[in-house]
């Protein structure tokens, strides 16, 4: 596994905050445990001194505390007001008729009730403390010693320890385990997905993620499959324009190349003939002034290079321009061509000359893709702020497969008979990107053989 891998990223994280969570724990567990070890122990101790520092009442009682301090495994001593060494249970501690520890001695002297600790320079040894007040009428102001060690109590807090240590280090190992799981569980899906964003950027859009999730993950891989289908299909659309654009440009140029060389060796038989290759000249240098019009319109679109004119439009007076300039495109095919337009449409602040362009585009297509002696209708209303236009046909129609992508650059529904026609699959990629540059909106309708709606909304004033 690398250092710098992703499963080692998330398992080191992982592993971390678990640390960082059980070592306090274990340090808090550790404290708790001793501080009740020790007061349990001064609890018991205390309650010892409490007990016979009232139950003693004669010499023979005061010697019987050596046989309860062999059964409570306690060490007891008997003091005078001064601190001299009356009775000791053992000389462990003390010797009799010796002087206690002036420190103890001061602790005792200020309080009637006392817990203490207590270090033994004769045996080494730390020792808790408690210490009661005595009724005997033989030693005047005595009281009552009575000692632990706290060894017991230390080893028995290290065992506590070491249990919690290796309950620490098997947690650790468990999570360790743990942790590895989880890591390459979830880093296997973003080691897949980059092996397919690899994969898509080397151009092998077939490659997909497998991942079924319906959390974060499953959306990111959703999206990395769309993206690979989505380039694939651009790289198609940009084979299928490019394979287009140099079939109309070559066929022109085929065309211009072998009319002129015919007029050139002056291989026509009179002047109608001649003027017959040149109309056809003519008409093949419009169609690639035409092409190369679209190419240049659409890359200045698209690079962000168009400036728009905003002013105050009269929508009557545009419109009837657009179908004065169709009207002779729609007689040669035999189209009836005509207007609805409501009388409460205002003047609209937007790009003239692009709006224009919009409805003649469309206009020009619904001319183009209709059969001979069929409809073309423009119609216009306004409503919520806002300009409407439908410009309908009764032509062939759009299949239902291809309407999610006619607005894409370099798609044709229809590519046998879009070349046939002279489209080069750009006029409606140019119209949404200028209804888009104008804050507007536009949608299609189609049934195939039945005709083609297109609808366009603009607002009646575009932000400057």
């Amino acid at each position: 596994m690398r250092w710098n891998s992703i499963v080692f990223k998330i398992g080191a994280t992982i592993f971390i905050i678990l640390i960082s969570i059980l070592l306090p724990l274990i340090y808090t567990i550790d404290q708790l445990f001793a501080r009740f070890y020790i007061s349990e122990a001064h609890h018991q101790i205390d309650e010892i001194a409490a007990k016979y520092s009232t139950v003693l009442s004669n010499q023979e009682d005061i010697h019987a505390l050596k046989t309860v301090a062999n059964i409570t495994k306690t060490e007891m001593c008997i003091i005078d007001q001064n601190g001299r060494i009356i009775f000791t249970s053992s000389e462990k501690l003390f010797r009799k008729d010796t002087q206690i520890d002036s420190e103890l001695l001061k602790n005792i002297n200020s309080e009637s009730n006392v817990k203490s600790e207590y270090h033994s320079s004769i045996n080494n040894s730390d020792y808790l403390v408690s210490t009661k007040p005595l009724n005997l009428s033989a030693i005047a102001d005595g009281r009552l010693l009575v000692f632990t060690n706290e060894k017991k109590i230390k080893d028995s807090v290290h065992h506590v320890e070491l249990l919690l240590l290796v309950s620490m280090l098997g947690a650790l190992c468990i999570a360790l385990g743990i942790t590895y799981i989880a890591s390459k569980k979830l880093a296997s899906p973003l080691l897949q997905m980059e092996k397919v964003t690899r994969d898509v950027a080397q151009g092998k859009y077939f490659s997909k993620v497998n991942i079924s999730a319906s959390d974060e993950m499953g959306s990111l891989a959703l999206a990395i499959n769309d993206l690979g289908q989505e380039l694939e299909r651009y790289r198609n659309r940009q084979k299928e324009f490019f394979a287009n654009v140099s079939h109309d440009l070559r066929t022109p140029i085929s065309y211009i190349k072998g009319y002129t060389q015919v007029l050139h060796d002056r291989l026509y038989k009179d002047e109608k003939e001649k003027d017959s290759y040149l109309s056809i000249i003519l008409k093949e240098a419009n169609q690639m002034n035409f092409l190369i019009n679209d190419l240049f319109e659409l890359s200045k679109i698209e690079g962000g290079q168009v400036d728009l004119q905003l002013k105050w439009i009269n929508i009557y007076e545009l419109v009837e321009n657009c179908l004065t300039k169709a009207a002779l495109k729609a007689k040669q095919k035999g189209i009836d061509l005509h207007k609805e337009l409501d009388h409460n449409i205002p003047f609209i602040y937007t790009d003239g000359g692009r709006l224009e362009q919009i409805i003649m585009n469309l206009l020009e297509n619904a001319i183009r893709f209709n059969n001979v002696n069929g409809h073309v209708k423009l119609i216009g209303w306004a409503e919520k702020n806002k300009v409407h236009f439908l410009i309908e046909d009764t032509g062939m129609g759009i299949p239902k497969e291809d309407l999610p992508y006619i607005f894409e650059r370099f798609y044709k529904a229809d590519k046998s008979r879009s070349n046939r026609i002279g489209s080069t699959g750009l006029g409606l990629s140019i119209v949404k990107h200028l209804v888009l540059l104008l804050e507007g909106e536009i949608n299609v309708k189609s049934r195939l053989n039945k005709g083609t709606t297109f609808r366009i909304s603009l607002p009646f004033n575009i932000r400057a």
